[in-house]
C-alpha cells in the first residue's frame, strides 16, 4: 500500500512538472515570435527554469518506471 502511494504521488508530480515545462516552453514561444529586443537576463532565466524541469522530470520518470537490465 505505501509503495502504491508513493507511486501515485510521484504520478501527480510527474505531471504537475510537464505542466510546468509546457508553461515554461510557451512562455520562450511568446518570447521570441514577437521579434522585439529579448531581455537577457529573462531569456536565461527561464532557459535555466526549462532545464531544471526537465532535469526533475527525469528524475521522477526514473523513480517511476527505473530500468531494469536483464
Amino acid at each position: 500500500m505505501v509503495k502504491n502511494d508513493n507511486l501515485n504521488k510521484l504520478s501527480i508530480r510527474l505531471c504537475e512538472l510537464r505542466l510546468e515545462e509546457r508553461r515554461v516552453c510557451s512562455d520562450i514561444r511568446h518570447l521570441v515570435s514577437r521579434n522585439s529586443t529579448i531581455d537577457f537576463a529573462k531569456a536565461r532565466q527561464l532557459s535555466d527554469l526549462r532545464n531544471g524541469v526537465k532535469k526533475k522530470i527525469a528524475s521522477i520518470e526514473s523513480q517511476i518506471s527505473p530500468n531494469i537490465i536483464a
